[in-house]
């Protein structure tokens, strides 16, 4: 007879003993969606996203919560849960403003619920972005005047920069050029004029030369 040492036995035992598992597994799966209806924008438009949240696992997940990281809690309309292969579709809407300048405007969406087992979940957006451009004919004089480079003295408060531009004119187009500007268009104005001047002296050399050699 083949004789076995303690350890052994021990293995061989606790090999033929049946064996329970229990394996513990995150229930409950969301995902979502978000998009705008502006591909861009301007101060004074109001931008419309839409957030869509699905459940895509067979259980129902509870506390379901909506947050935009600029726009802050999205209303659900009152739902708080969604059964299995259930979505919600909710929208909220964004001022653009002047201090949104130069943009783009860029913001993500969070989803969060609690599964049955009462692990928390999330999903996240991947960040919307929609670039701004700048409508003049909307902006005061003095935020036109900002926005081009000029020197704040003042001119948010000066009571006569608070209006618009007369949307008639091409005023608000020109309005705030830097100083470099008009000095880039003195220079050209006096290299045209020293060009002038030199044709004309080498004219009147020419003339001269012409009237000495007859």
């Amino acid at each position: 007879m083949q004789k076995w040492s303690i350890p052994v036995l021990i293995a061989i035992v606790a090999l033929l003993m049946p064996v329970s598992t229990a394996s513990v597994s995150a229930q409950g799966e969301l995902s979502i969606s978000k998009s705008a209806d502006l591909t861009s924008a301007a101060v004074g438009d109001t931008i419309t996203y839409t957030y869509t949240v699905s459940n895509s696992d067979n259980v129902t997940i509870e506390n379901i919560s909506l947050l935009d990281d600029k726009i802050g809690p999205i209303d659900l309309g009152g739902q708080t849960s969604l059964g299995a292969g259930e979505n919600i579709t909710a929208t909220a809407t964004y001022a653009v403003t002047i201090s949104d300048l130069p943009g783009p405007i860029v913001n993500t969406a969070e989803v969060t619920g609690i599964a049955p087992d009462g692990t928390l979940i999330s999903a996240k957006t991947d960040p919307v972005s929609v670039p701004l451009y700048i409508n003049k004919k909307l902006l005061t004089k003095a935020e036109i005047l900002k926005l081009s480079g000029v020197p704040d003295k003042g001119i948010l408060k000066a009571p006569g920069l608070q209006k618009l531009f007369n949307p008639k004119s091409q005023a608000a187009e020109h309005a705030g050029k830097k100083d470099k500007d008009k000095k880039k268009e003195q220079l050209r104005i006096r290299q045209m004029t020293e060009n002038q001047g030199a044709a004309k002296g080498q004219i009147k050399i020419e003339q001269k030369v012409k009237n000495q050699s007859k």
